[in-house]
């Protein structure tokens, strides 16, 4: 199951200049915790696109956001290139690799 499906209050916020997930994710009994994974720690820039097991995108991107999907949340940001050009505005779907393991939060490795 994807994890936005067994949580709430799902956002982003910078945090010691990193990206941080938090939500209130449902363990097995039902109960909600507030939990929180660093983005920064799974995803990285490589030239202008997103991608899994990288890290620090953030030390890169601009313009972070998160936005709600029907299929789940979805990172956006603006990613330079090396070169210095851009790609245009990047996303990716963090329910792919991301998992609500009994009320925490864990990267699925690529």
């Amino acid at each position: 199951m994807s994890f936005h499906q067994s949580c709430r209050n799902i956002h982003i916020k910078p945090e010691h200049g990193h990206t941080m997930l938090l939500a209130e994710v449902r363990d097995i009994r039902g109960e909600y915790f507030r939990r929180k994974i660093r983005l920064d720690d799974h995803i990285g820039n490589t030239d202008g696109w997103f991608i899994w097991g990288g890290s620090n995108f953030t030390h890169s991107a601009t313009n972070v956001a998160l936005e709600h999907t029907p299929w789940g949340p979805k990172l956006c940001a603006d990613l330079p290139m090396i070169s210095g050009g851009s790609r245009g505005r990047q996303g990716m779907m963090l329910s792919d690799r991301i998992q609500n393991s009994d009320g925490r939060l864990k990267f699925l490795g690529p």
